[in-house]
């Protein structure tokens, strides 16, 4: 099978460019062709995957520049934010297509004016390119509630596939030394947060909450961990963050990391892991920091509850004084905290990258169940344009990809076609009906009267390619006769040079008689 997966980037360290990683090692242990399309460069990402991916611009694929894309049997689109490749979905001519959402920030929770006209028009368009697919996936329940509810999608095309975590990365384990050292934790409790610090996530709520933790616990120090400089939305974020540090004198035990390399052993260093985002399509953090080893408090907004389920501790959005009373039960608590870890350890469980490619192949499957046997269209010459050039120049009378596209389409029967219905319960009774009260026109009628239609038609295909290799033939023939015409056009014109010469005057009328004589025989292969 030939896929492509669609995306605006791809990064590796993060959830959706873990996501897009997984799905790639997933097509390419099934043998599948696989080429992934983005818009910008890709960036730590493994040397296996990194050959497999294109950068294009949308004129590329639309002009079918790429002669992979266009031949491919599924599509995976990758939705995080709107961008130019995603209009390709609108002009796919064949293949199955998988619309798959994680999620867009509102942009009344993004804190900037940077970008958040991109986030309004990023929310709007969702549906209008979900529609175009045939299954639309999502990493949550209340992913799935906000595409029904707020884009008008179907329920029924969407499927929820949590995202996963390779649970033979994070685990539990000594901490670091090296980063003890680096941070000065020797002797600290680490409260850690991972992501990227935008207005949604709130860390200034976390800075606030810190505060009060210290009160009861002073050893406890703030790690945020993920990327501070991205973007002017993120500054700003980030600006604020310490503003409000530095008026509760605790600037110092506020770690700001950046981006790291190696964030397995970040979670080994902290005692307790918060977020108190107000907005997650999933939450990737929160399974990383339980299959650490390390209990988690989160807002109880969105996605948080239904991937902490009872793993973890839940809190008030907007609270920082409750976010920080649940995190001093968990630092003062030793009993609580074992708890939560071990019930954190098996809740990371049933996000393992195994559940994770069993559920996307079912997915796949079903996406791809029901592709009727299409022909792969033909290729746009890049060099001539819209029209197929023969080695001469001129336009080919019969093109050996129409042949072949005509060849594939042959057979017109939809034999791989199942009655069904999507309706619950009912629906196998009604696919039943249906089927029965249709077999009386279809077996005795229709199926033989296409069943002809596709014998004639399978007999006109080998009777044009017997024509089109005839006409190749004589086309090949007249350029050879033309040739030999020009040659000895130019061996007259030298002989008319001294016509005086008994010797070249009889040559010169052998060789006219020669030339009227080709010419007959041109006109007579034209005429034929």
């Amino acid at each position: 099978m030939r896929v492509s997966i669609i995306n605006l980037n791809l990064e590796g360290p993060d959830a959706i460019g873990q996501s897009i990683l997984n799905q790639a090692r997933f097509f390419q242990r099934r043998g599948d062709e696989l080429q992934i399309y983005l818009a910008h460069p890709a960036r730590n990402v493994p040397d296996a995957v990194k050959s497999l991916v294109r950068v294009v611009k949308l004129t590329d694929l639309d002009d079918r520049r790429d002669p992979y894309f266009p031949r491919c049997d599924l599509y995976v689109y990758h939705y995080p934010s709107r961008y130019s490749l995603l209009e390709t979905i609108k002009t796919l001519e064949r293949g199955a297509v998988i619309f798959y959402y994680h999620n867009v920030t509102p942009p009344d929770l993004w804190g900037s004016r940077f970008d958040r006209d991109v986030l309004r028009d990023s929310v709007a368009s969702v549906g209008a390119f979900a529609n175009y697919a045939d299954l639309i996936v999502t990493p949550s329940a209340f992913n799935a509630s906000q595409l029904v509810q707020q884009h008008n999608l179907d329920r029924d095309r969407i499927r929820v596939l949590p995202l996963a975590v390779a649970l033979d990365r994070f685990k539990p384990g000594p901490k670091d030394a090296a980063l003890l050292k680096r941070y000065n934790l020797y002797g600290k409790r680490t409260v850690l947060f991972v992501g990227r610090m935008a207005g949604n996530k709130r860390i200034d709520l976390l800075v606030e909450a810190l505060s009060q933790v210290r009160l009861r616990v002073p050893d406890a120090t703030l790690m945020l961990v993920g990327d501070d400089q991205g973007n002017p939305a993120i500054q700003e974020s980030v600006s604020r963050a310490r503003a409000r540090a530095g008026e509760l004198s605790i600037a110092e035990h506020v770690i700001f990391t950046g981006v790291v390399d190696e964030l397995p052993a970040y979670y080994r260093l902290a005692d307790v892991y918060v977020t108190a985002s107000l907005h997650e399509g999933f939450g990737v953090p929160l399974i990383e920091a339980m299959a650490s080893g390390v209990p988690v408090v989160a807002s109880r907004v969105t996605a948080h509850p239904e991937v902490v389920g009872e793993a973890g501790l839940l809190t008030e959005p907007g609270d920082a004084s409750d976010l920080a009373r649940r995190v001093i039960e968990v630092l003062t608590d030793d009993a609580l905290c074992g708890e939560l870890v071990q019930r954190g350890l098996a809740r990371a469980r049933e996000f393992s990258l195994e559940q994770y490619e069993t559920s996307f192949g079912r997915i796949v499957s079903e996406a791809t169940a029901w592709l009727p046997g299409q022909p792969y269209p033909p290729l746009r010459s890049i060099s001539t344009g819209d029209k197929e050039k023969s080695p001469d120049g001129d336009a080919e009378p019969i093109r050996l990809a129409s042949l072949e596209q005509l060849k594939a389409s042959a057979d017109i029967m939809l034999r791989n076609y199942v009655v069904r219905s999507r309706m619950p319960v009912l629906g196998p009774l009604i696919a039943w009906i249906r089927r029965n009260l249709t077999s009386h026109l279809r077996e005795p009628y229709l199926d033989p009267t296409l069943e002809r239609q596709v014998a004639f038609n399978q007999g006109v295909v080998p009777a044009l390619e017997t024509l089109a290799a005839q006409l190749a033939e004589c086309r090949a023939e007249q350029s050879k006769l033309e040739k030999r015409l020009d040659l000895l056009a130019a061996q007259v014109s030298r002989l008319e040079l001294d016509p005086s010469q008994d010797l070249y005057s009889e040559r010169l009328g052998e060789l006219n008689d020669r030339i009227e004589e080709l010419r007959g025989q041109l006109e007579g292969d034209a005429a034929g």
